[in-house]
């Protein structure tokens, strides 16, 4: 009955004119650029999370939603897709399903130049001093021409501490993230959001053997932005170019890898 409440409350906000006042009993508002937020508790708990988006751009109202194994969410304007934020062995896993499939998979690691994943696509970055490691796997083409970019968007941007190891303390969070004045446009509004995007560290793919063997990864043994580190260059399981710089000039050098990559 719970959920089919809240469904039926995320159903009201998609066919509502926003801009007009609506009250949603036992939820508490909180005003942000572009919309409002919409928490609800139980027992002392956050429960559930609405999120309503008046501008054209962002779409209508998010829904966020909890049970004891995974957090759930969906977007209004997205029929098709929904993000799963799921634990296993307390690291956070974060799935993008597009028609109940599996399009993107994030698992957070513990990274061990020594003992890495397996034929793996290992990521690593940094965001509010924090930095985390994770295995990405990605299966585009199960999305066919299809493109439901602001569900996307919200995949990636939304900002959740990695080094949490709890639903409980993973939703409140998120809460906390859209009690934020500008939540919104870190998600949604293009180079505002970048400005907020975690700072990369590595991009790497590993052999049969754990071993890397293609990619870019800075050595950030000081975690101090200003100080310069080293960096190397991988290909075919060897090094072919290294070198240091600080955090700020190393995001100019893995843009320019990338680039190159994908030329």
């Amino acid at each position: 009955m719970k959920n089919l409440l809240i469904f039926f409350s995320l159903f009201v906000f998609s066919v509502s004119v926003f801009g007009q006042d609506m009250e949603m009993p036992g939820f508490k508002e909180i005003k942000i650029e572009g919309g409002s937020t919409f928490k609800k508790y139980e027992n002392g708990k956050l429960d559930s999370i609405i999120v309503t988006m008046a501008a054209v751009n962002y779409g209508n109202a998010l829904l966020f939603s909890k049970t004891k194994d995974a957090i759930h969410i969906t977007n209004a304007a997205d029929k098709n897709s929904l993000i799963k934020i799921e634990l296993k062995d307390k690291k956070q896993i974060r799935t993008f399903l597009y028609k109940n499939e599996p399009i993107i998979i994030i698992e957070s690691i513990d990274f061990d130049i020594n003992h890495l994943p397996k034929n793996a696509m290992i990521s690593t970055s940094i965001s509010n001093n924090i930095v985390s490691s994770c295995t990405v796997y990605t299966n585009y083409n199960k999305l066919g021409s299809d493109n439901p970019d602001k569900t996307y968007k919200l995949f990636y941007r939304l900002d959740i501490r990695s080094d949490l190891n709890n639903l409980d303390a993973i939703f409140n969070n998120i809460g906390d993230f859209f009690s934020q004045e500008d939540s919104l446009l870190k998600i949604f509004y293009g180079n505002y959001a970048e400005k907020f995007a975690p700072q990369a560290l590595a991009s790497l793919q590993t052999d049969s053997s754990g071993k890397i063997k293609d990619g870019i990864i800075l050595n950030f043994k000081s975690l101090k932005t200003n100080e310069k580190n080293e960096y190397s260059i991988y290909k075919n399981g060897k090094i072919i170019k290294s070198g240091t710089a600080n955090l700020k000039d190393y995001q100019n050098i893995f843009i320019d890898y990338q680039e190159k990559l994908n030329d």
